[in-house]
């Protein structure tokens, strides 16, 4: 690779700039099984994410020669390391606490459950043998007579920091990886 010279800042600039870019694509993006449901985590917070993406790209802009490349490499690693942790996190919560309703595999009818059943709801399902999902249709959609608020809110949380770390940190971990390449080249 040759050394960027003069163009060493547009380099930067145009790094960062495409780094803004794909956090405000992803924010915007249509929406997969692996993230939350719109009715669970709305696109405010795609947007947030991808704010706190353009925020950090800025701070990294202005700093990151002052930081110095050691450090940079390392807020380059542990942004990534916290992005995957947080993308398998997303996984795990978003794919195993979405139901359907009304319709089976339909994405606009996925929501969030929770991980406790109501009493009510674990009673039926050991007289009944009913998985969730059946618990949800049985329930008619309401969620409370399957799941407990409180399990509702800590799957929900969980889902929705996944998700902004992911998005957000994400995107951070590739404009300071081209913002380490840009400075590495200079010096």
């Amino acid at each position: 690779m040759n050394d960027y010279g003069v163009f060493a800042n547009l380099v930067t600039v145009a790094a960062s700039l495409a780094s803004a870019a794909a956090a405000v694509r992803l924010a915007f993006m249509k929406r997969s099984r692996w993230q939350p449901p719109e009715e669970a985590v709305p696109a405010a917070v795609s947007r947030f994410a991808a704010l706190l993406a353009m925020i950090v790209i800025a701070l990294l802009y202005v700093f990151g020669r002052k930081v110095g490349q050691v450090a940079l490499a390392c807020i380059t690693i542990l942004l990534f390391v916290i992005a995957v942790v947080c993308l398998i996190v997303a996984l795990r919560t978003n794919v195993r606490y979405s139901f359907y309703y009304p319709k089976r595999n339909h994405e606009t009818d996925r929501k969030l459950g929770g991980d406790v059943l109501t009493e009510e709801a674990m009673r039926i399902c050991k007289e009944k043998g009913l998985n969730e999902q059946q618990l949800l249709e049985d329930a008619q959609g309401d969620k409370d007579l399957v799941w407990t608020k409180a399990s509702q809110a800590s799957v929900m949380t969980r889902s929705t920091l996944s998700f902004i770390g992911l998005i957000g940190l994400g995107t951070c971990a590739l404009a300071a990886a081209a913002m380490l390449v840009v400075i590495a080249k200079a010096a």
